[in-house]
C-alpha cells in the first residue's frame, strides 16, 4: 500500500496545534490552513495532520476534515493524517472520506492510522482498551478492500457489512498509501504483513517491522516515517537513527513537529531543521 510514495527521503511537517485562548477557532483553523500553504512553498514534502477529538487543548478534532481544507488550498505537497485513531472510526466512513480527500487533492492523500492511546477518549466513545486491536485490524481490512473497489461482505464482530461498495473510489489506483503507527513488535509485524509504512518516534526500534517486511515482501523496499519530538535538535537526534535505517535498506520520511498556536512562530525553525536534514541526507 505504498505504491505512490517516492523512494527518496522526504521531510514532512506535523500539525498538532493547541486550541487558541480566543473563542474564534474558525479563524485559527483558517490561519493554520494558510500556514500549510506556506509550508508547501518552503518545499516540505508532506503535511501530516494530527487528530485529538475530545481534547480540550487541541485545535483539530477531525484530521480528515482539515486535510480536505489543505487539499483544496495546495497543489503539490502530499497530505497525510498523522495519526487517525482508527478504533474510534467506522471504516466505511474513513474509506469514503479518505477517497474524497484523495480526489480533492488530485491523488496526494496518505492515510496514517494508529490504535489511539488516550484511555479517557476511548471510554467516552464506549470502546474498551481491550478491543482496540480487534477493531483496528478489522477496520483496516475493510478500508483496504474498499479502496480496491471490492464489494464488502464481512461478518466481523465490530463492523459487519454486506453487499456494500464504497463511493467514490480514490484517485490513486488501489487507494492512498497507508501508514501504521506502532512501537510494539506484534503491531509492527502486522503492519509489515499488510505492506504498510511504519510511523514511529525517533529512538524506537523498527527491527520487528523490518524483519517481517523482508519475510513478507522480498525484493521490495520498506518505508519508515520517523517522528522527532518537540524541541529535538533535528540532525543530532536524527543522524544516529538514519545510520541504522540505511543499513536496513529502508526508505525514510522525517516528520518534524509543529504545535504552536495557528499562524504563530515556529515554522522558520522547522524549515531550518528540514534544510539541515536534507543536507545531512544528501538531498
Amino acid at each position: 500500500m505504498l505504491g505512490a510514495v517516492s523512494n527518496r527521503v522526504r521531510v514532512g511537517l506535523r500539525l498538532d496545534p493547541l486550541l487558541p485562548k480566543t473563542p474564534d477557532a474558525g479563524a485559527e483553523l483558517e490561519r493554520l490552513a494558510v500556514l500549510a500553504i506556506e509550508a508547501e512553498s518552503r518545499a516540505f514534502d508532506v503535511i501530516w495532520v494530527a487528530e485529538r477529538w475530545t481534547s480540550e487543548s487541541a485545535l483539530i478534532p477531525s484530521a480528515l476534515v482539515f486535510c480536505a481544507a489543505v487539499a483544496v488550498r495546495t497543489r503539490s505537497v502530499r497530505i497525510a493524517t498523522g495519526l487517525l485513531p482508527l478504533p474510534f472510526h467506522h471504516p466505511l466512513r474513513v474509506a469514503e472520506d479518505g477517497a474524497s480527500v484523495d480526489g480533492l487533492s488530485g491523488g496526494r492523500f496518505e492515510l496514517g492510522v494508529g490504535l489511539g492511546s488516550d484511555p479517557d477518549a476511548l471510554a467516552r466513545f464506549g470502546v474498551g482498551t481491550d478491543l482496540r486491536v480487534e477493531r483496528f485490524e478489522e477496520a483496516l481490512d475493510l478500508i483496504q478492500q474498499a479502496w480496491r473497489g471490492e464489494p464488502l461482505d464481512a461478518s466481523g464482530p465490530h463492523f459487519p457489512v454486506s453487499g456494500i461498495t464504497v463511493h467514490p473510489l480514490p484517485t490513486q489506483p488501489g487507494g492512498p498509501p497507508i501508514w501504521v503507527g506502532a512501537a510494539a513488535p506484534a503491531a509492527q509485524r502486522r503492519a509489515a504483513a499488510r505492506g504498510c509504512g511504519l510511523v514511529l518516534r525517533v529512538g524506537d526500534s523498527p527491527g520487528p517491522f523490518l524483519e517481517a517486511w523482508q519475510e513478507c515482501h522480498p525484493g521490495r523496499q520498506p518505508r519508515l516515517a520517523l517522528l522527532l519530538g518537540a524541541g529535538d535538535p533535528a540532525p543530532q537526534v536524527a543522524m544516529p537513527a538514519l545510520d541504522g535505517v540505511r543499513r536496513s535498506g529502508a526508505a525514510i520520511d522525517w516528520i518534524l513537529p509543529w504545535g504552536g498556536s495557528a499562524g504563530g512562530p515556529g515554522l522558520d525553525e522547522a524549515t531550518g531543521h528540514a534544510e539541515q536534514l536534507r543536507r545531512e541526507t544528501g538531498r
